[in-house]
């Protein structure tokens, strides 16, 4: 039997989105119950530089804010979105700021930092980067406001009555007793899925569920071809997958330089050097990497030497992992290569946080259109701040008036059936080699640079790692729930790698994030849409729509 929960907004992920949403929705005075495959907090928040790009600065405005913004996206972003963004950006952060979190300041004002692609410093940055100081406020209100979390629990399917989401079910993963959640508003915040690919400046737990959980009920996922790298460190090896501090402080000092010893952000952005979007930044680094230019472990050097002694104060984790490894940043170069660390496509949804799919809503990385082909630093802690609030505002109005629908048996016992199954599974796959063959299939086949041939074979690898391996795969030695949990996320990582292959081959141009080698070229003629996947009776459907410019046109 499984234990039953009933709620008016159930929320998936107790991120920066997911608390967000769940104190808004508390304030609406709804039952409001947070679900999280993790701890309090969880996914990338926690471990966020803190910094949120606000439109504060009197020679700034929102409409900078926006024109950064689209820009930035390649001009595929949903521009209704990225105006909800920006008007909201202030309002949300001093949310927070009322909450408990901390930000710099200089007197009574914020301290804004610059970051990079931006016309004007606008990040509102916390204190205690990288260690949780951003999330703090949303913690402790969400405690303060006694808010229903369940731990350790991973979502295994949407539950559906007709075509409307009427809650979830899924496993405990500390316990392993199935459990089902009946509400009338259901919000995915369950973050993006950086496991896909083997280095990450994501944590252990974000492997796409989000993704696969909207897609296995017929949701509408849009700009899934734009996964966006950065700076993420390869030596010390103890800081693999971290991010040099703010993509390697570029905007106050921080220098890239090959194995020759070249700063060769000078040959491909002569007039702006380091200072451009993370998807030039790391372009530039894969072409220098690729003639030969690069270190013994495919990465560049990141220079702090120049940078102010203050500003590496700030990042004190950062500078005492170094000092334990033996490095002073100081003067001794840092080495990075392109990993993944943000997704741009998700879950579409509209400027209330509704999805095609009638009672399900999304914020966060999980969701997407907000920052089309690229996401500008900084606008990822405005998106889950302003949407997070919105997702729980519309949810709670949408429970005032949905109604109540119970489970179907027979739903919850095929799932049940489906998931407790494989503890019988006697023998198969290694999960933890299939996980190492899909990031090497992603890694290879599609990762920075990506050609027709290299996805075609991705598609063709991944479609056999579903339809022959995930059947068969077996927990090896003792059969815990965390190990049944880890072999559902390879079937979650499977399907958001086969959506983001075949959109990538689809898209024959290059945009931002998406670089393809055999169309090297922006095309605005042809490319000024957006790939919407979907799955249609059990097979992954792909459409192209055209953008809606709003405000700003090409």
């Amino acid at each position: 039997m499984a234990d039953v929960f009933e709620a008016d907004v159930l929320i998936i992920g107790s991120g920066g989105a997911g608390l967000m949403a769940a104190i808004q929705a508390d304030a609406a005075s709804s039952k409001v119950i947070v679900v999280t495959k993790d701890k309090l907090a969880s996914g990338c928040t926690p471990i966020s530089m803190g910094g949120a790009q606000v439109a504060y600065d009197p020679k700034d405005s929102q409409d900078a804010h926006f024109r950064d913004t689209v820009l930035g996206s390649g001009l595929v972003c949903n521009q209704r979105l990225v105006r909800t963004m920006v008007s909201e950006a202030l309002e949300r952060v001093q949310d927070l700021e009322r909450f408990g979190t901390t930000f710099l300041k200089q007197g009574d004002r914020y301290k804004l930092f610059p970051f990079s692609g931006c016309s004007f410093p606008r990040a509102v940055t916390s204190t205690d980067p990288y260690r949780g100081g951003f999330i703090k406020g949303l913690v402790e209100e969400t405690n303060r406001r006694e808010i229903q979390v369940l731990e350790n629990v991973m979502v295994t399917t949407l539950v559906k009555h007709a075509a409307e989401v009427i809650g979830a079910a899924g496993i405990d993963l500390e316990t392993g007793k199935f459990l089902v959640f009946d509400a009338k508003s259901t919000v995915l915040a369950s973050g993006g899925a950086g496991q896909l690919y083997s280095l990450t400046t994501n944590p252990a737990v974000v492997t796409g569920d989000g993704y696969a959980l909207a897609y296995d009920v017929g949701a509408d996922l849009v700009d899934m071809e734009f996964v966006q790298m950065r700076a993420s460190i390869v030596h010390p090896m103890k800081l693999r997958g971290e991010p040099p501090p703010s993509d390697g402080l570029v905007t106050v000092g921080g220098r890239f330089y090959n194995i020759l010893g070249e700063r060769y952000m000078k040959k491909y952005h002569p007039g702006r050097c380091e200072d451009v979007t993370r998807a030039e930044m790391m372009l530039a680094t894969y072409k220098e990497v690729k003639r030969g230019a690069g270190t013994p472990r495919g990465g560049v050097y990141n220079d702090l030497s120049g940078v102010p002694e203050g500003e590496l104060k700030r990042f004190e984790k950062f500078m005492k992992a170094c000092e334990a490894e033996g490095i002073d940043p100081t003067w001794q170069p840092i080495e990075w290569a392109p990993g993944v660390h943000h997704f741009m496509g998700g879950v579409k949804i509209n400027e209330r946080c509704e999805t095609s799919s009638p009672g399900l809503f999304a914020a966060g990385e999980v969701a997407g259109g907000v920052h089309g082909a690229n996401r500008m630093a900084g606008n990822a802690l405005t998106d889950i701040l302003v949407f997070g609030a919105r997702a729980g505002k519309f949810g709670a109005e949408r429970s005032c008036s949905a109604n109540v629908h119970k489970a179907d048996e027979k739903q919850i016992s095929d799932e049940q059936n489906r998931v407790l199954n494989i503890y019988e599974r006697k023998e198969g796959a290694d999960p933890v080699e299939v996980r190492k063959e899909i990031q090497s299939i992603m890694d290879y086949r599609v990762g920075l640079a990506r050609n027709a041939e290299d996805l075609n074979k991705a598609i063709c690898g991944l479609e056999r790692i579903k339809r022959e391996t995930l059947p068969r795969n077996c927990i090896l030695g003792e059969k815990t729930p965390r190990k049944l949990g880890y072999l559902l996320e390879l079937e979650n990582l499977t399907d958001v790698g086969l959506i983001v292959s075949r959109a990538a081959l689809l898209r024959t141009e290059s945009r931002g994030a998406h670089y393809r080698e055999d169309y090297p070229e922006r095309d605005d003629r042809n490319w000024l849409k957006n790939i919407v996947v979907k799955r249609v009776n059990g097979e992954m459907k792909l459409e192209t729509r055209p953008v809606s410019f709003t405000e700003l046109a090409p």
